[in-house]
């Protein structure tokens, strides 16, 4: 079975590297999409150099493929991440899932072995994984409640983005699926054992800001956390989740020294702050 990874793009320079390095031996392509000097509201900006350094991450299997997408008219979904993420997955149409990745998510490679393992013994539409959230450095791993976020990774080919990383459950496919398994398309849940790591918000106060103004949940954001939360930080911090009302999702901190971090973190340089040498 094929396997296409779908990323999108937008001023995660430093992050880059170490998230196509991770999933480079697993995958069958990378398919990435960007705005480019455009944020998720179409909004021109400076852009920074993601692009540039995908572009210098080895490529021995010719694996990347790229869409410069400023212009999201006719491209389906609701708003620009989806259709971002609906065009990074034109790049490999014969694909028989996609592994849907932001580019501040790492996986062990082992990990996501075993998903994909999972994955094509099992054949559901979608799959959703554990995570571990790191917050201003991937020393600080955020407990949260209960189950914690945990993204959808897997998609089988068909069903495209509706909204952000939503599906539209009503597409086509899912007639075919009903056909081939005599059930409804179904996300099914990875053991919470396997989990990606998710840099989120790991960084300094400018990747932070750009992150808050920029993205497409920026509406959601409390307007004064940045000053109340993110620049009075200390370790012992405690409800701090930076949308409105929702303080409670970022319960607490722990701290994880770097050596206990996968080597798929670590055996990248990071800017100064990022990580504990």
């Amino acid at each position: 079975m094929r396997l296409a990874a779908i990323m999108l793009l937008f001023k995660e320079q430093a992050f880059v590297e170490a998230s196509v390095r991770a999933i480079y031996p697993v995958v069958d392509s990378i398919c990435c999409a960007s705005r480019h000097d455009r944020n998720f509201a179409g909004e021109p900006l400076a852009p920074d150099q993601s692009l540039d350094v995908l572009l210098k991450v080895p490529d021995p299997e010719d694996k990347v493929r790229i869409v410069l997408q400023r212009d999201l008219d006719g491209v389906p979904g609701r708003n620009s991440e989806a259709r971002l993420r609906n065009a990074a997955m034109a790049l490999d149409p014969q694909a028989d899932y996609y592994l849907i990745v932001d580019s501040d998510e790492i996986w062990p490679e082992a990990v996501l072995r075993r998903c994909w393992e999972e994955v094509q013994r099992t054949r559901r539409a979608a799959y959703r994984v554990s995570s571990f959230t790191y917050f201003r450095q991937w020393n600080y791993q955020i407990v949260e409640p209960g189950d914690g976020y945990r993204p959808l990774v897997f998609l089988r080919r068909g069903f495209p983005f509706k909204s952000d990383r939503q599906i539209e459950w009503h597409a086509p496919a899912r007639w075919k699926e009903y056909l081939r398994t005599g059930r409804k398309p179904k996300t099914v849940f990875f053991s919470p054992e396997l989990r990606l790591h998710h840099g989120s918000s790991v960084g300094d106060d400018a990747r932070i800001l750009t992150k808050l103004q920029n993205y497409g949940h920026a509406s959601g954001v409390d307007p004064e956390w940045f000053g109340r939360v993110w620049k009075n930080f200390h370790p012992g911090i405690r409800n701090f989740h930076y949308f409105r009302n929702t303080e409670h999702l970022f319960e607490s901190l722990i701290t994880i020294p770097t050596a206990d971090l996968p080597a798929e973190i670590t055996r990248c340089s990071w800017p100064e702050g990022w990580i504990q040498t």
